[in-house]
């Protein structure tokens, strides 16, 4: 008598969910490369008032709109030139502006009229408030960037499209959480279901076949 092992193929299921999370990623990017709004220049107004010029048209964004402004310093893949990336979040949607950009310039200049000691994160918020309450510094940074983040868009996104970002940016980080957990049950051996042990009615067939062997020899 033979009897298979009945179990679930692992290697499969995870498989599947790797190659199905890898797509909703790769169309969650090309929907947010479609969903972006380019900044193509920004120009200086008025005193401490500065136009943002998109693809959906001009914004006008002043002092008082900044809500948030993060510097960061890296290199450049090929050249090795240090390269400046910086971000300001206003109450409009965010602006990202790279040294390589011609309008950089301008977008500095509007940086330093808010952050006059250059700090990696400038964030708007109430001294005196902050100090009475005995609020640490990365207390109020987090609570600045919960404040920030319905903001977290590009400048010169309609509203109407704005949740639609959100809720791509969201499927995305599902997928690559439940990638991630495929891979570690694929990496690492995980059986889902315990096979059925067939050693016994392998005994069971030696005793019968021995005592087959014994009565013919007797019958010699």
């Amino acid at each position: 008598m033979v009897i298979r092992e009945k179990h679930v193929d692992r290697e499969y299921i995870t498989g599947a969910i790797v190659l199905s999370c890898i797509l909703v990623i790769i169309l969650s990017v090309v929907s947010i490369r479609v969903l972006d709004v380019n900044v193509s220049n920004i120009e200086l107004v008025d005193l401490g008032l500065y136009t943002v010029i998109t693809d959906n048209g001009p914004i006008n964004v002043s002092q008082d709109d900044i809500l948030r402004i993060e510097r960061t310093y890296s290199k450049a893949a090929i050249t090795g030139t240090p390269v400046e990336q910086d971000r300001i979040y206003t109450n409009k949607g965010f602006i990202y502006i790279s040294s390589l950009d011609p309008f950089y310039k301008t977008g500095h200049q509007l940086i330093n009229s808010i952050d006059f000691e250059g700090k990696p994160v400038w964030i708007r918020s109430n001294k005196s408030e902050a100090t009475e309450s005995k609020q640490s510094w990365n207390q109020l940074l987090y609570t600045n960037l919960r404040t920030v983040q319905p903001f977290s868009y590009a400048i010169g996104t309609p509203s109407k499209l704005a949740s639609l970002v959100f809720f791509v940016l969201s499927l995305q980080y599902l997928a690559l959480t439940i990638g991630g957990m495929a891979l570690l049950i694929l990496i690492f051996p995980l059986r889902l279901v315990t096979s059925i042990p067939a050693q016994p009615f392998m005994q069971e067939d030696q005793e019968y076949s021995s005592s087959e062997e014994v009565i013919g020899a007797v019958a010699k």
